[in-house]
């Protein structure tokens, strides 16, 4: 469940109504999802931590959600996740990405904002994900015959 925002960051209110329409057009929010990891492995590690890893989680709860394969996620959620991962793809938003060391700050402030707002379902995520490739591992061998 998404907790009550403080104040959401600037433009974010925005972003939420666009994600509102990826959410129910899977072939655009799959292409989102491509545009999210291209522009993180051109980031590359900009020494801002924490940044990547939370853009990790959101990204593989959103394409766990889109396969079908996870669907335990409360719709504002899902929302607000899309809206992080759209404002960080987007290039023109509070700060343009292309200001040399600034234009990630402010995408790495919505991140840590939408983060801290779904961190319980994201914990319950991250259960579920070691537990499916636990589940995984374990289904690897080969079955005795008794």
């Amino acid at each position: 469940m998404v907790k009550t925002p403080g104040d959401a960051p600037v433009l974010f209110k925005g972003f939420q109504r666009r994600s509102y329409r990826l959410v129910g057009d899977p072939q655009r929010l799959a292409r989102l999802l491509v545009r999210a990891a291209t522009k993180m492995a051109r980031v590359g590690g900009q020494g801002i931590s924490g940044f990547r890893s939370d853009l990790t989680r959101l990204v593989a709860l959103v394409k766990a959600w889109l396969s079908g394969e996870y669907r335990d996620v409360s719709s504002a959620t899902l929302i607000s996740v899309v809206a992080a991962i759209l404002y960080f793809v987007v290039p023109l938003d509070a700060i343009p990405d292309f200001i040399l060391g600034w234009g990630l700050v402010d995408d790495v402030a919505v991140v840590s904002y939408v983060t801290s707002l779904v961190l319980d379902e994201l914990e319950r995520f991250e259960i579920w994900r070691a537990n499916a490739a636990s589940s995984e591992d374990n289904d690897g061998g080969t079955k005795e015959e008794p």
